[in-house]
């Protein structure tokens, strides 16, 4: 799977290193709900998970791969609940200010509608206003929500 710049594939053991490079740096993650990964195992761990949950189909986790570089610069995932999915996305730090994060969500949202998602959600903690803007972009609209004050909830209806 890919669009103009990116492939998105499955991830495996061999990412692990560069994973643990995006997922413990502390400025990629301040806007994640979990905690950056403290050591190599943090990572292998959440590997295991992506694939226990990808077979109980809980929950789809891509890599993201920029093809000039052939590196891996973050991940995309959903999460199906009937005929709507739940996205998020994480992008090393060294990539961000590329517009590769409105390609993904472009790519995801063409990607969610061959499996016949109606809707499509996101939230974003308060201060993360650049995904804010990428959303925003793919015509996500901010709908009023008070259970969680500290994120704002995006939705497109596909």
């Amino acid at each position: 799977m890919e669009s103009e710049r990116l492939i998105f594939r499955e991830l495996n053991i061999s990412d692990a290193t560069r994973l643990f490079e995006i997922y413990s740096d502390k400025d990629a993650m301040k806007y994640r709900q979990s905690k950056p990964h403290k050591t190599l195992e943090d990572t292998l761990a959440m590997l295991k998970r992506d694939e226990e949950v990808k077979a109980s189909k809980y929950e789809f986790r891509f890599g993201i791969i920029e093809k000039d570089s052939g590196q891996l610069i973050g991940t995309i995932m959903y999460q199906p609940i009937y005929s709507k999915a739940i996205i998020g996305y994480s992008f090393a730090k060294d990539s961000w200010g590329n517009s590769f994060a409105t390609e993904v969500v472009k790519w995801i949202i063409s990607y969610l509608i061959t499996k016949n998602f109606k809707t499509i959600e996101a939230w974003v903690i308060n201060e993360n206003i650049a995904s804010c803007k990428v959303l925003e972009k793919n015509h996500f609209r901010l709908v009023s929500q008070t259970i969680y004050p500290a994120s704002k909830y995006y939705q497109l209806n596909i």
